[in-house]
């Protein structure tokens, strides 16, 4: 029952500082101020995760866990890969919108693209598996004819990672909105393209 406790304690926990992190950055992240905004004791907070460095890889693990639930899980695995990529497309672009208006993935990896570490090995690992993924649906596209058998899947994901990514930071600065129909459009303008 105290394990119980504990662990819902701490899944709270880990919400919270997604939150924070999400709104701010994962650096500014501090248990001092996560304890604050738990209304704990900071030696509260720091006997969950004992040092920063370990709270900032368990809020990545957190966000990770999530982003599997949220965007991966939903996925009809009987549909053709097009579909699926178009649906895990859909679910990506507001996987954490209502939490805060910043992706974690993508902050950290500016954040700490230039720190060595774990933090940083984590958040390259993370999106490496992602862009993995993603690359094996376009690959799945082109065995079933879905996409050109000329397509060059890495290409084709690498220009798909580039549209969310520029949509994220124009939806920002006021040029996206909130539905993402810039990069909807531009997406579906970059299959046409690979179509043939």
């Amino acid at each position: 029952m105290l394990m119980n406790k504990g662990k819902h304690t701490k899944q709270q926990i880990l919400a919270t500082a997604l939150n924070i992190a999400t709104e701010t950055s994962l650096n500014d992240l501090t248990i001092g101020g996560l304890a604050a905004a738990m209304n704990m004791s900071k030696s509260g907070v720091f006997a969950h995760f004992n040092s920063k460095e370990n709270l900032q890889l368990a809020v990545l693990e957190h966000a990770h866990a999530l982003f599997l639930q949220t965007v991966i899980a939903p996925i009809d695995k009987q549909s053709l890969p097009l579909s699926q990529l178009l649906r895990t497309c859909e679910l990506w672009q507001g996987w954490y919108q209502g939490k805060a208006c910043n992706c974690i993935f993508i902050s950290a990896a500016v954040e700490f693209d230039d720190q060595l570490g774990a933090v940083r090995d984590l958040v390259k690992s993370l999106l490496q598996s992602w862009l993995s993924y993603l690359n094996k649906l376009v690959i799945q596209a082109i065995e079933v004819k879905e996409l050109s058998e000329q397509t060059d899947a890495k290409q084709f994901t690498y220009e798909l990672y580039s549209l969310y990514l520029g949509s994220q930071h124009m939806r920002w600065v006021g040029f996206e909105d909130d539905t993402h129909t810039r990069f909807n459009l531009a997406l579906s303008r970059l299959i046409q393209r690979y179509q043939g």
